[in-house]
């Protein structure tokens, strides 16, 4: 009743082998070695998040060096006005529009701002990056850390998908990013709250991707990225570093050459560093009740000076 007769789906199953090694070989393979930037001058690119970090580093690449229009949201609104300033003050194209990313309302009236100016009118990329950590055991947590990392880590990217994704389907045409985490593939001690939000992004990128195929609405493309801890203010102002034994922290400007560029190829997915991919695909195969431990060991993610949180009376609240 559920599920296809066994010839069907040993038929199915042949026809998918021989579909996979052709696109894997004719399709795929031509794609990826001759993967060349596309070119967004003159292009409306939305930037969640964008008033510092690493949503003001983008800003910056696509407006200063890309020559795009970008337009940068963030709730921070003397930070906002000073990056998009600094932009337009070094010859690129920004505007400031003062964003709720956890406030539906708020989101869409932006969306409105946008889509009636006469500068604008349109979106092309709108790249998710707004986000908050939460960091502290999951006891220590109060009920409102978990809930207010929900709302701007999960909601703010849901609201903001939302409010733009219907014109570009109208289009078929534009680009949906989400900046995502190592923390999308793996939890940690600490991250009860920060990599429940960053696995919840890379299920709805996922199915996103999956909802647009199945309307064939081939001219939108979907691109997480998923980075390592980057060297932004929320580490530098908290006196926080991880270390670990294999990975250093990411320098901004590399981080963001790397993003920039796997969005302007129109990669499905990106790990920064590029390693992360064989450690976040293959390994989870390996993960076991006595092999996980021994993995912890060796990769060894620590925070330096080493934090006793259990001497801290609730979390710590750093914004992106």
């Amino acid at each position: 009743m559920g599920r296809e007769s066994m010839s069907k789906q040993i038929y199915l199953s042949v026809r998918f082998l021989f579909e996979l090694a052709y696109c894997l070989i004719f399709r795929d393979l031509p794609r990826v070695l001759c993967l060349k930037r596309k070119s967004v001058e003159n292009q409306v690119v939305v930037i969640t998040g964008g008033a510092r970090g690493v949503g003001k580093g983008l800003a910056r690449k696509f407006a200063i060096h890309e020559h795009a229009v970008v337009c940068i949201l963030d709730i921070n609104e003397a930070e906002g006005c000073r990056t998009a300033a600094e932009i337009n003050n070094e010859g690129g194209t920004a505007h400031f529009f003062s964003c709720d990313v956890s406030d539906p309302e708020s989101l869409r009236s932006c969306a409105k701002n946008i889509y009636s100016s006469p500068d604008l009118g349109r979106v092309d990329i709108l790249i998710c990056n707004a986000a908050i950590l939460r960091i502290g055991q999951l006891l220590a947590l109060s009920d409102n850390d978990f809930r207010t990392t929900m709302n701007v880590n999960v909601l703010g990217y849901i609201f903001a998908i939302k409010s733009f994704l219907g014109e570009m389907i109208q289009r078929n045409k534009g680009q949906i990013v989400a900046i995502a985490s190592i923390c999308s593939h793996y939890g940690e001690n600490l991250g009860s709250a920060y990599c429940t939000s960053k696995f919840a992004i890379r299920g709805l990128m996922e199915s996103l991707q999956m909802e647009l195929d199945e309307m064939n609405k081939t001219g939108i493309t979907i691109t997480t990225i998923y980075p390592y801890f980057i060297d932004t203010p929320f580490l530098s102002e908290k006196n926080m570093e991880p270390f670990s034994t294999f990975y250093d922290v990411i320098p901004l400007d590399e981080c963001v050459e790397e993003m920039t560029n796997a969005i302007l190829k129109e990669r499905l997915t990106h790990f920064i560093p590029w390693q992360l991919a064989v450690l976040c695909t293959y390994f989870k195969c390996l993960a076991t009740k006595n092999v996980i431990p021994i993995a912890r060991r060796l990769f060894n993610f620590q925070y330096t000076p080493k934090i006793d949180f259990n001497e801290l009376p609730a979390s710590i609240n750093i914004k992106e």
